[in-house]
């Protein structure tokens, strides 16, 4: 079945590019046009090495993104990298994720990892730009299949431009934090048609925790970071990227160092004391009642 469906999709795209070009509409169309940029992070707690994004499917049937572009822009418009896919994903449900982030990222998170790792085998570096890390902050833009249409025949499929930067949806969207402390932009529903990044986009707190989404929730469930395999991943606390070491449990409070109560061997020792005092009580008492009763 998976074979059919990529020979249909290797059939179709050039047939509809044709007819496009006769008709002179810049529209093309594939199973891999109907999906939105979910969240973009550029930085998380302090270490601006984490970074990702979500795609995420407004129509079933998403999975062909073998060779498809991800362009990433400064605030002034100029492209600073691009991120190919390198093979397609497996689930393809409405609502369901394509999740690409740093080595950062995926060494942060908890639950999981992300689908596909910038490297420079994947990510091709533009105008100075860092392949390995190619969200730019705080002002810029994310480009999914540029110069194809999306499910709403509107040219490119989805783009999210933030901080002033061009947007080709309505207008920029608020800039990102740089580095952000627990924030990602974020869409904030699952529509076909981009219509306004400063409407549409917020800034969201990233999961606190970790689950896997039932396909019945996918759609509904706006929670990120999510990879394609429906698991909400957590992002590890930290300060300035290094991670925090729980604290252990306190002693009880009567028990405790603190409060005038002296230390805590001192503590232990001195109820040793008591129970061997108590003790020596007991005996002598048992030792005078023998002898009263042979009296």
């Amino acid at each position: 079945m998976r074979i059919i469906s990529l020979l249909a999709a290797g059939v179709v795209t050039p047939v509809l590019l044709l007819v496009a070009s006769l008709g002179h509409v810049d529209i093309a169309y594939a199973s891999f046009h109907c999906m939105r940029i979910h969240a973009v992070m550029a930085g998380l707690n302090g270490n601006s090495s984490i970074q990702y994004v979500e795609l995420r499917m407004d129509q079933p049937g998403q999975e062909f993104v073998a060779l498809q572009p991800l362009q990433f822009f400064d605030a002034a418009g100029v492209l600073k990298a691009t991120f190919t896919f390198p093979v397609n994903v497996t689930n393809a449900s409405t609502g369901d994720s394509i999740l690409v982030a740093t080595s950062e990222f995926s060494a942060a998170a908890m639950g999981g990892a992300a689908d596909f790792t910038f490297s420079a085998a994947n990510t091709a570096a533009s105008n100075g730009g860092d392949p390995l890390h190619p969200v730019q902050s705080p002002g810029g833009k994310v480009v999914w299949a540029p110069g194809v249409a999306n499910c709403a025949l509107t040219v490119p499929a989805d783009s999210v431009a933030y901080g002033g930067a061009p947007a080709d949806f309505g207008t920029a969207a608020v800039a990102l934090p740089s580095p952000s402390n627990s924030n990602a932009l974020r869409l904030d529903n699952l529509n076909t048609n981009p219509t306004d990044n400063s409407t549409e986009y917020a800034l969201r707190g990233v999961s606190g925790s970790t689950y896997t989404v039932a396909p019945a929730n996918l759609p509904a469930d706006l929670t990120t970071p999510r990879n394609n395999g429906r698991v909400v991943l957590k992002l590890a606390t930290s300060v300035g990227g290094v991670a925090v070491v729980p604290a252990l449990p306190s002693r009880p409070a009567a028990i405790s160092d603190a409060g005038g109560g002296g230390s805590y061997a001192m503590q232990i020792g001195l109820a040793s004391a008591g129970v061997a005092l108590a003790a020596a009580a007991c005996a002598v008492w048992l030792i005078r009642r023998r002898r009263t009763a042979r009296g």
